[in-house]
């Protein structure tokens, strides 16, 4: 598989040495560093630190949903508008932020401090809200933020490792995604709902996340080195044309027919991700302790961990053994794993029935084979399809289409599903069980799940098509303008 050359620290030792007169490393040597370039450790822990504070923001209004009803009188709809309001804002930035950094409009380094900054201000405020409409605000504002920060960590990834080695790293930084999630889950089941004298948990979780964005803004300055970035002719456009530029850059993707493939598969690949939250309010309603609910909520994130770093080495595995093929068919694997794991969880099972030893063993499964698909396959294929230069916007873009459609169509889903199988929150809820509303409330997840992901097995399917035609277009395209540049 070919690689788009980078600026790579092995590069600049080779200009140096050329600059003395030395003799040059063999071409043979430079080709085996090139094959396995990696992340330096220090880049890797920040940018998996960025990639954690996004998993802890994501969980943490789903994981306070008990205790904000109840404190605030929020309605399960209030929830998927704040879901929907921070998504919007994120699908309008992630662009914008993308194309900032891969015109070096802004070092990456700064735009990651400045998405950690801002997502620290938003959810500190959170944590004084007096009402809902205050909420959507914020919640808007932190989708703003931390649209900043996944196009940029992915587009340094890509940059800075081999193909063959793309699978491992992105698990790593999605690991620690999870493990953020992991954490936000753990804390807020057991601090969301008690009082601390008349202050309800909740709030103490929000400020003390604000907290935790701040250290990560702060080790970002201190601390991440940002590696040389290749920029290509586009980047010294200014004003309007920049603009066309952009546009043209966009229209560019749409005709590549792995993007379009991945945007496919995007959409109804990500509206089971937009509702999973839920499932902490699932298993409280079933009559679990909140210890339980917890750990199962959590559980799903820390099997996720090792689920990812997995799939991600096999991902890698397949696309050494049957080239462009070996993704596509990872993410077909997971997928085929994951629908009747969620299924018997959330339906299979009837309320009241599973145990907590039996959910617990579902999601080990499914966390663990069922979650290979962005870190081995999507990613990856982001990467490989376009040039170096385009890798931030490449992943900005696609996020934007593929959310803004499913975080729009998940949540409101989940909730007018639910109300039409009937949910509800009253006093009987408010004791901590009710078969009714948490067997409403499985039947629309197991259907917003269930669906969605087999027409994603089936996009996947078409990128056994789509991928390798695209990758030789690129590399012929590549090759021809090598040769322009020789004459």
């Amino acid at each position: 598989m070919e690689l788009t050359s980078v600026a790579t620290p092995a590069s600049n030792k080779s200009e140096k040495m050329e600059e003395k007169g030395e003799k040059e490393m063999p071409k043979v040597e430079q080709d085996q560093m090139q094959e396995e370039r990696e992340p330096s450790t220090l880049i890797l822990f920040w940018l998996c630190c960025v990639s954690a504070l996004e998993g802890m923001d994501t969980q943490l209004v789903p994981a306070c949903q008990f205790a904000l009803q109840r404190d605030l009188g929020l309605q399960l709809g209030h929830f998927a508008v704040l879901f929907t309001v921070q998504m919007v804002l994120t699908n309008l930035a992630a662009p914008f932020w993308g194309i900032l950094a891969d015109r070096g409009t802004l070092k990456r380094k700064t735009i990651l401090m400045l998405g950690a900054i801002g997502e620290g201000v938003a959810i500190t405020i959170f944590a004084f809200v007096p009402n809902f409409w205050v909420m959507m605000f914020l919640r808007g504002m932190s989708g703003f933020f931390l649209a900043s920060l996944r196009p940029v960590c992915n587009g340094l990834i890509a940059d800075l490792t081999s193909d063959n080695k793309r699978g491992k790293i992105f698990g790593r930084v999605q690991s620690a995604l999870l493990v953020g999630m992991f954490c936000s889950l753990l804390i807020a089941g057991n601090v969301a709902n008690p009082y601390v004298g008349n202050i309800p948990g909740w709030r103490f979780l929000f400020a003390g996340g604000g907290v935790v964005a701040f250290i990560v803004a702060l080790g970002l300055g201190g601390f991440l080195t940002e590696p040389p970035h290749q920029l290509d002719e586009s980047a010294k456009v200014k004003g309007c044309a920049a603009v066309r530029t952009e546009l043209c850059t966009v229209l560019s993707f749409l005709r590549i027919p792995t993007f379009c493939v991945m945007i496919m598969q995007g959409v109804f690949g990500t509206i089971p991700w937009s509702v999973m939250g839920n499932n902490l309010l699932f298993f409280k309603f079933c009559g679990l302790e909140d210890w339980q609910a917890s750990i199962l909520a959590a559980e799903g994130t820390v099997a996720g961990v090792f689920g990812n770093s997995i799939g991600g080495m096999i991902a890698d595995a397949l696309a050494r053994r049957f080239g462009y093929h070996g993704r596509p068919l990872s993410a077909q694997i997971t997928v085929a794993i994951g629908i009747p794991m969620v299924f018997l969880q959330f339906y299979g099972i009837p309320p009241g029935e599973g145990t907590f030893g039996v959910y617990f063993a579902l999601i080990a499964v499914f966390g663990l084979l069922g979650s290979w698909a962005q870190s081995g396959t999507n990613f990856p294929i982001l990467s490989d399809i376009v040039p170096a230069s385009d890798r931030s916007k490449v992943m900005a873009w696609e996020c934007a289409m593929e959310n803004s459609l499913a975080n729009a169509i998940g949540p409101s889903m989940v909730s007018s599903l639910a109300f039409a199988f009937g949910y509800k929150f009253g006093a009987e809820e408010l004791s901590g069980q009710s078969l009714s509303s948490a067997r409403a409330l499985g039947q629309a997840m197991a259907a917003t799940i269930c669906i969605p992901w087999m027409i994603t097995l089936a996009a996947y399917s078409l990128l056994h098509w789509s991928y390798p035609r695209d990758m030789r277009r690129l590399h012929a395209k590549q090759e021809a303008a090598k040769e322009q540049m020789q004459v």
